[in-house]
C-alpha cells in the first residue's frame, strides 16, 4: 500500500511499518509548511490490516469526510485530511480492474432474484450519503441531475455521471459521459466491480458490499468463478444415515413368584388368631360373674 498526495506536497510512500505524518523533523512524512502537529497522525500496517492512529492532542484528522479521534482501519482509496493537507491510500500496483463491460443495460430482475441481489448494495462514505446503503436490484444513476437515484448535491460532478448496474454475478460501473470515477484510488471510467472496491467521485465516496461474489483476482476471464446468481445459495443435501436403532426399552421387573404353601399357612394363622380374639371377648366376662 502506498501513501500518495494528490496535490503533491510530498512524494509517494510505501507504506511499511509505521510512517508518522507531522512537522517534527525526523518524522517520516515532515511537512511543517502544511501547519500540521508536530506528531499529527501515523500509519500502521500489521496482520490485521492498516491503521491510522491519531495521538492526544491531534485536531482536523479525517477519514472520508469523518472525523477521526484516535482509530480507524483504511482500505484502498481512502481520503485522509489532516487539517488541510490531503492524503489517498493507493495499492502498490494498479489493480487488475477489467474495463470491458457489457454493452447493453441489465435485465430485469426477476422475482426469485431479488431477494439474493438487494444485498448487493452500495454503502456511502462520505458526505451527505455517509451510512445510507442503495440495493442494485435496478441500475442507480449517480450524479447532480434531481432525477438521479443517488443525487450528488457538487457542482463539481456531471448531472448524470455514473451508472452502476448488477448483470448476473457483475457489478459494473458505467460511465455516462467523459468524466472518470476513481475505484480504490485509480481513475476508471468503465469498470467491473469487486466486494470491498471503492468509488470516488470528486468528494462522494461509497463501498460495494456483496458478500459471496469473488474478491478482486479470485475473477478468471470475463466472468467470476461464481455462476450462479448474487448471494445464491444451492441447496446443500445432507446424506442421513442409517435410522437409528430404536431405544431399548427397560426390562420391566416382574412380581416376585408366591409360594403358595406359605400363603395357606398365613391364612390358617389369621384364622386361630381370629378365632381367640373372638372367644376372650365372649367367655372373659362370664368367669368374671
Amino acid at each position: 500500500m502506498q501513501l500518495t498526495f494528490p496535490n503533491g506536497e510530498h512524494a509517494s510512500v510505501t507504506l511499511q511499518g509505521e510512517v508518522t505524518v507531522g512537522s517534527r523533523a525526523g518524522s517520516r512524512v515532515c511537512l511543517p509548511e502544511q501547519g500540521l502537529a508536530p506528531h499529527h497522525a501515523s500509519f500502521q500496517q500489521d496482520r490485521r490490516g492498516l491503521w491510522l492512529r491519531v495521538p492526544a492532542g491531534a485536531h482536523g484528522v479525517h477519514l472520508n469526510a469523518r472525523p477521526v479521534r484516535r482509530l480507524a482501519q483504511l482500505r484502498a482509496g481512502d481520503l485522509v485530511c489532516l487539517d488541510k493537507l490531503r492524503l489517498v491510500v493507493r495499492a502498490d500496483d494498479l489493480p487488475e480492474i477489467d474495463r470491458r463491460i457489457p454493452v447493453s443495460p441489465p435485465a430485469a430482475i426477476t422475482e426469485s432474484q431479488r431477494v439474493p441481489a438487494s444485498r448487493v448494495v452500495l454503502r456511502g462514505l462520505s458526505g451527505q450519503h455517509f451510512g445510507r446503503t442503495y440495493t442494485l436490484t435496478e441500475p442507480r444513476l449517480m450524479g447532480r441531475s434531481a432525477s438521479a437515484d443517488i443525487r450528488l448535491d457538487d457542482v463539481a460532478v456531471a448531472e448524470r455521471h455514473a451508472v452502476v448496474e448488477l448483470h448476473g454475478d457483475r457489478v459494473v460501473l458505467r460511465a455516462m459521459g467523459s468524466d472518470s470515477s476513481q475505484v480504490n484510488g485509480f481513475p476508471v471510467r468503465d469498470a467491473v466491480l469487486a466486494p470491498g472496491d471503492q468509488i470516488a467521485i470528486d468528494q462522494h465516496r461509497f463501498v460495494l458490499e456483496a458478500p459471496g461474489l469473488p474478491l478482486r483476482g479470485q475473477m478468471g476471464g470475463q466472468k467470476p468463478v461464481v455462476t450462479t446468481h448474487t448471494q445464491t445459495m444451492n441447496a446443500v443435501r445432507v446424506p442421513l444415515g442409517n435410522d437409528p436403532a430404536p431405544a431399548r426399552e427397560e426390562p420391566v421387573a416382574s412380581e416376585p413368584k408366591r409360594d403358595p404353601v406359605a400363603l395357606w399357612w398365613l391364612i390358617a394363622a389369621a384364622t386361630v388368631l381370629a378365632a381367640a380374639m373372638t372367644a376372650l371377648l365372649i367367655y372373659a366376662p362370664r368367669m368374671g360373674a
